[in-house]
């Protein structure tokens, strides 16, 4: 789990500079859309890797 919080962090702050030296809109918009992208990247290492390795252990 703290590996994944690691990584969201970090994913962020990717997020977040991409989107400042790409697009230079306002900063608010910047965070707005750097934690939308950083929460659905939690979100699938959190919940979308454990199911779909539950269901690659049930094949083999």
């Amino acid at each position: 789990m703290k590996q994944n919080i690691i990584y969201s962090i970090v994913f962020f702050f990717v997020l977040f500079g991409l989107k400042y030296l790409f697009d230079k809109s306002d900063t608010e918009s910047m965070l707005i859309t750097s934690l939308i992208g950083t929460a659905i990247f939690f979100i699938y290492r959190v919940i979308v890797r454990k199911y779909l390795y539950k269901q690659k252990d049930q094949e083999d």
